[in-house]
């Protein structure tokens, strides 16, 4: 038996499609669909005995959730990080998919080339025989370096982190809410087919009932083992989220050695 304290994660818009399901060719409700809305109010009323999930179903549920969850969060923080300009990012996002042209980030300035350039122009204005326009272009040069060195990190970055990252069990997650709210639906199902044979008034009434029970409870166990099969292998799969992080840092640790070993040059050339 599945036994547990836990409560479902049916709503009422998961009943409702449920309910528009069981519709008859008339538009009148099926018996499905009444039973279900019955069992359902009953128990948000506190009116009704419900079968409840097993403690491990519910932690692996809840983990395979909250990794849903929270990756989803952190991919969308990821994707601000990548590019904090809210009108660029919002143009990437589009491209990529609606026109499928990719994003822009070979083609679109980085602030680095931006300052980097204008002082170099600077520079070049005041004079390169002064110090200070000499100065300028030196850190002007040195920027827009930094700028195509940013380039190939968020590059690096956006094809060994974030996609891999956002991508990664979006369809086994897409496919395990399908088959949870299916699940609910079940135990709804096999509930009311239990308190129906608790209202059973005859003896034939009573045989039938019990054998829509059977009935229910073997659909409920399908239900639930091929549930819990896809939760254990996306929970498994899970693991595969720190790799993807190992290659963000990778990118950063690159990143930021070769932009010392630049700016440390350009310096130390100054000071000369």
């Amino acid at each position: 038996a599945v036994v547990s304290t836990q409560s479902t994660g049916l709503n009422m818009e998961d009943l409702g499609q449920s309910l528009r399901d069981g519709l008859g060719t008339l538009g009148s409700m099926s018996v499905k669909g009444f039973d279900r809305a019955k069992q359902f109010s009953q128990e948000k009323m506190g009116n009704a005995v419900r079968t409840e999930y097993d403690l491990e179903y519910i932690q692996l549920s809840a983990r395979v959730e909250a990794t849903q969850n929270n990756i989803n969060k952190s991919s969308n923080a990821a994707r601000n990080f990548l590019q904090p300009n809210a009108a660029a990012r919002l143009e990437d996002m589009f491209n990529e998919k609606i026109t499928g042209r990719g994003n822009a980030m070979d083609s679109r300035s980085t602030y680095s080339e931006l300052l980097g350039n204008h002082m170099k122009v600077g520079g070049q204005e005041i004079g390169d025989n002064t110090q200070v326009g000499q100065s300028l272009v030196e850190v002007g040069e040195t920027f827009v370096r930094l700028g195509m060195m940013e380039k190939e990190y968020l590059k690096d970055v956006y094809e060994n982190f974030f996609k891999p990252f956002s991508n990664h069990l979006q369809v086994e997650w897409s496919n395990i809410n399908t088959e949870k709210r299916r699940l609910d639906l079940a135990r709804l199902d096999l509930d009311a087919a239990k308190s129906k044979v608790r209202g059973a008034r005859t003896p034939e009434v009573m045989q039938q009932n019990e054998q829509k029970v059977r009935e229910c409870q073997a659909a409920f166990d399908r239900q639930y083992e091929q549930t819990k099969i896809l939760l254990t292998d996306a929970d498994r799969k899970s693991a595969e989220f720190t790799t993807h992080l190992e290659e963000f840092i990778r990118s950063q640790i690159n990143f930021h050695e070769n932009a010392q070993k630049l700016l440390q040059e350009t310096y130390a050339k100054m000071k000369k």
